[in-house]
């Protein structure tokens, strides 16, 4: 008789263990400083790459969607990916960006000169491997280099840089 009492405790007990509410994991909030390129734009996306420094180094890639720029823009979408060692292993962090803006700071220059815009990002759905449930945003500094060209004012190229955060 005690054994089988034994064995009844030690069954109940795993079903309480198993029924009960699991603790929920620790969220970590990850801080990076980042720097890339615009590799491709059009009137309403911009695509960059570049490397991330910080609690999370490694290369990142983004698209975002935005409304026309005039001189200022509403982000309303695209993705994230940043490829980073997690637990010593290498990992895909990915999210989508939700929301945002791009605002010009210098509206006023005259000319053919440098643009440059504070572009503010909100990031969900961040997580490893595409398993996201976290946040995150972006807040950095993008300049547009231009130049006149036979009297055509052209951007060749455009930088970004600025600090990432991710919590997941």
């Amino acid at each position: 008789m005690p054994w089988s009492r034994l064995v009844l405790s030690a069954v109940c007990g795993t079903g309480v263990a198993l029924a009960a509410p699991g603790v929920a994991a620790a969220t970590t909030t990850y801080n990076d400083s980042v720097y890339g390129i615009e590799y491709s734009a059009t009137s309403t996306e911009g695509k960059f790459s570049g490397t991330a420094y910080g609690a999370l180094p490694g290369a990142w890639a983004a698209t975002v969607d935005h409304t026309p720029l005039s001189p200022n823009a509403t982000v309303t979408g695209g993705s994230m990916s940043l490829r980073t060692v997690l637990n010593r292993t290498s990992t895909n962090v990915s999210g989508t960006v939700t929301g945002g803006q791009v605002v010009r700071t210098n509206p006023g220059a005259t000319g053919c000169v440098n643009q440059y815009y504070a572009v503010r990002l909100v990031l969900g759905r961040v997580g490893p491997n595409g398993a996201g449930s976290g946040t995150g945003s972006f807040g950095g500094t993008l300049t547009h280099y231009r130049r006149s060209i036979f009297g055509t004012c052209v951007t060749y190229s455009a930088t970004i840089s600025g600090s990432m955060s991710l919590t997941f």
